[in-house]
């Protein structure tokens, strides 16, 4: 069996433990090409006005699968973090594209529920591999090795590496964190190669995914109630935990225009950013966002930054 893999979305969270999962049951993967004009452009005119810009991209994807595989894999996301919820949209995204993409294969759409503890975990795992086999312990056994996989990116992101990046960064002109959900900071498309952009003139970028939970779960007792969902509190809790370092000179927020959450969080991280005086440039995109009009604010924030440096030097 072909399985297709969109690279949009919660890609950029679970990726290793997918494609080792479905290997390991002796299925093909294969993954949709990084995002190019053609699929942005395919996914806004299938996908509805009201929905954020990767939603829209991941509609792209997905059509750009459609007739290569046999299944496409497009789990329920639920709750991936006890007492957490995620995004309406990651539920009901299966739902969403049968309904606006036209001439599907098989949808492979597990609903992942891990406020069920265990059981939900078990029954997620049984979920997305009973179309192959249905022998529990050989899914069981997929499963752990694709957790293994994951945990090798996660280590990679903790030593400092970004996707791709087999080198650890320079930094000459001092490091910077940008923080926002995976599918926005990892997307060179969606957010115009803004890391790219960075890196280029000689600066370190700091990204949610290189601290451990335990940093992200102490950052986020700055909050008197915690956030409902769990990708709220991984782009909170790394503001929080950035704008305290001293060596971090800046903070980028990428966020995606028409994102429910996304409103909160940008409040939230403007105020403990302003309780460190933390320079901090907020980057909203969607698929009208211009090149030119990025490049530009980047730039004058670099210089502000240079010139908050030099003020200090004096």
């Amino acid at each position: 069996m072909r399985v297709g893999i969109p690279r949009a979305l919660t890609y950029h969270d679970y990726f290793p433990l997918w494609e080792t999962f479905f290997q390991n049951l002796g299925c093909e993967v294969i993954v949709s090409s990084a995002t190019t004009p053609s699929i942005a452009n395919q996914g806004v005119v299938l996908a509805g006005d009201d929905v954020c810009y990767p939603v829209k991209i991941m509609h792209g994807h997905v059509a750009a699968l459609a007739d290569q595989v046999d299944a496409i894999f497009i789990p329920r996301l639920f709750s991936t973090l006890a007492e957490t919820c995620e995004c309406p949209k990651l539920i009901g995204l299966a739902d969403m594209l049968r309904h606006s993409v036209p001439n599907l294969p098989q949808i492979i759409s597990p609903y992942v529920n891990l406020r069920l503890g265990k059981r939900g975990l078990l029954q997620a795992v049984y979920a997305s591999g009973r179309a192959i086999t249905r022998n529990p312990w050989r899914l069981y056994r997929a499963y752990c090795a694709g957790v293994e996989a994951l945990r090798l990116l996660q280590r990679a992101y903790q030593a400092g590496c970004l996707p791709g990046r087999s080198s650890l960064q320079r930094a000459d002109k001092g490091s910077i964190a940008i923080i926002g959900h995976p599918y926005n900071l990892y997307d060179s498309y969606a957010n115009l190669r803004v890391i790219d952009r960075l890196q280029n003139l000689g600066y370190r970028v700091m990204t949610p995914q290189m601290l451990s939970s335990k940093v992200l779960v102490t950052a986020n007792n700055e909050l008197h109630k915690p956030l409902f969902w769990s990708a709220g509190r991984t782009v909170f809790g790394a503001g929080a935990h950035y704008a305290a370092r001293t060596d971090i000179i800046g903070i980028i927020h990428l966020a995606s225009f028409g994102c429910g959450l996304e409103s909160l969080l940008i409040d939230l991280v403007q105020r403990v950013a302003n309780r460190h005086d933390k320079p901090l440039l907020l980057l909203t995109m969607d698929e009208h966002t211009g090149e030119a009009g990025v490049e530009t604010r980047l730039e004058a924030f670099l210089d502000m930054l240079a010139w908050k440096e030099a003020a200090y030097c004096v």
